[in-house]
């Protein structure tokens, strides 16, 4: 019969190009550290879109007014002593800003153009559902027209201290998320009211929409991250316990090795692109653990059934693995390629968390069907020298290898 391919023969290569890989995150972790997200460091985080102002709105008639945003249309409530009117300015009525604020103005509210936008572009912030008075109400429509960039903003910001900034979406949409250390609940009101003023001296404040805020405390960002590692420990080491039941232990360690390589690759590959490591990332982690070992366990079943169909003779274990390996990549190939079909579509098209999952997640799949085909049989290779995988025969390396 044809001798198997002898993936074995690739383990150097592998292995080193592993190893370069993982040394280069283990340095720019040292030299630069992870770009840590809000969940695992502390500080203020806001959402903000650059977005002009369409009209203003006041309302000095009798009861209250109150403006709401739902699915991007505006609506305004009136109540009075005689009851409660709502009205619903739907786009498809109303299709740009002149529309709503004739419509308002019939409604007897005070407005004022102040750009031509689409209606349909309506911006929803912290300033809604907004109870209207005399003072005027800016309302904000996202526009193609923005001539803002990612730098324009970190430029505006410089002069605060340490900021993070990244785009939210596509960059012509003009959303940013911002970051800011803050060590206490405390610093949390200075450290917005300084994001805010400086995105107003340079953009205008009635230009700038504040979407999402979030504080995370010094306490709770560590304790989120202690228990991440917890969890990613109790992961490792439950995987191990099953292998160790269903396997003999050169199993058990070369397929906990592969793993921990999975999860080095990962965080390498974070470091190395400056991604941002949240509890999203920890969730693609813990994704990729399950998907990686699966992988394997494939493989090494394949291996203890080649292994039994060749007791009585003398056995190749290299060339059982080599086999076991060309046995499987078929169906590694066609599970690797419908995930990454579902994923990659995310990882380009979607935004925020979701995007940076998805880009995680890519990752993942292909390191850890590396790893499955490559890795984690380089180390049965060696550790079955130490712990046999079983009660053979084994012929030397070098000689020819059959399996009926």
């Amino acid at each position: 019969m044809k001798k198997p391919f002898d993936i074995l023969r690739y383990r150097y290569v592998a292995l080193g190009a592993s190893g370069l890989f993982i040394l280069a995150g283990i340095i720019l972790f040292f030299v630069l550290g992870f770009n840590t997200g809000i969940d695992f460091g502390a500080g203020y985080s806001e959402r903000v879109s650059i977005a002009p102002a369409g009209l203003s709105v006041s309302y000095s008639g009798e009861g209250t007014a109150v403006l709401s945003v739902d699915s991007r249309v505006l609506s305004l409530t009136i109540r009075t002593p005689e009851g409660v009117e709502e009205h619903v300015l739907d786009p498809s009525l109303y299709p740009t800003t002149d529309d709503i604020a004739r419509e308002l103005e019939a409604l007897g509210c005070d407005t004022v153009l102040i750009s031509s936008e689409k209606s349909g572009n309506l911006i929803s912030g912290f300033g809604y559902p907004a109870t209207l008075s005399a003072s005027p109400f800016i309302v904000n429509f996202a526009t193609d027209t923005v001539d803002v960039t990612i730098e324009d903003v970190r430029e505006a910001l410089s002069g605060i201290g340490s900021v993070n900034v990244q785009t939210v979406g596509f960059e012509s949409e003009a959303i940013y998320q911002i970051r800011i250390p803050v060590e206490e609940e405390s610093g949390r009101a200075a450290a917005e009211s300084l994001v805010n003023s400086a995105l107003a001296d340079a953009f205008g404040a009635e230009n700038i929409v504040v979407m999402q805020s979030d504080f995370v405390g010094p306490k709770f960002s560590s304790s989120l991250f202690r228990d991440s590692l917890l969890a990613l420990a109790i992961a490792l080491v439950l995987i191990l316990g099953y292998v160790a039941l269903r396997f003999r232990l050169a199993y058990s360690i070369s397929s906990i090795l592969a793993l921990a390589h999975d999860v080095f690759a990962m965080l390498s590959f974070v470091l190395i692109f400056r991604l941002e490591v949240s509890s999203t990332t920890i969730a693609a982690v813990l994704t990729i653990i399950g998907y990686s070992i699966n992988n394997t366990i494939v493989i090494f079943d394949r291996v203890r059934e080649n292994i039994v169909k060749a007791q009585g003779g003398i056995v190749n274990v290299d060339g059982i693995i080599s086999l076991s390996v060309r046995q499987s990549v078929t169906r590694t190939i066609m599970t690797s390629l419908t995930t990454l079909v579902a994923i990659v579509p995310l990882a380009i098209f979607s935004t925020g968390d979701i995007k940076l999952f998805a880009i995680n997640l890519t990752w993942g799949i292909i390191a850890g069907a590396y790893s499955s085909n490559f890795l984690a049989p380089a180390f049965l290779h060696y550790f079955h020298r130490l712990f046999p995988v079983d009660k053979i025969k084994e012929k030397k390396e070098e000689e020819e290898y059959s399996l009926v």
